[in-house]
């Protein structure tokens, strides 16, 4: 999937318009909107990191293809705790995950 089409997803996704991601991003609405149109094909990586940090998705996520917009916001959450969790700490998240996943029909 194109940078373009993953853009318009993520935004679609959120309910947002192109200005409240242009006013997120700090870049201009039309800009946004050439994103989406795959017309400005090739950002910078400080807007491709704004993007990502808008949207809670990690920046592998507008280039990587096997990464879908739920996994990218799940990987961002650990990217953020990693190496700054006790052992204690992973294992309340562990009993929290598995308390969720046993309560989904």
């Amino acid at each position: 999937m194109s940078l373009a089409s993953k853009l318009k997803k993520l935004r679609e996704k959120n309910r947002q318009s192109l200005q409240q991601v242009a006013d997120g991003v700090g870049i201009s609405k039309v800009h946004v909107w050439e994103l989406e149109k795959g017309t400005s094909a090739n950002p910078s990586m400080e807007i491709i990191k704004r993007l990502a940090g808008h949207f809670g998705v990690p920046v592998a996520y507008f280039s990587d293809d096997s990464i879908e917009p739920e996994e990218a916001a799940a990987l961002n959450f650990f990217r953020e705790f990693d190496g700054k969790l006790s052992e204690k700490d992973w294992e309340a998240l562990r009993g929290v995950a598995e308390a969720l996943k046993a309560k989904k029909p």
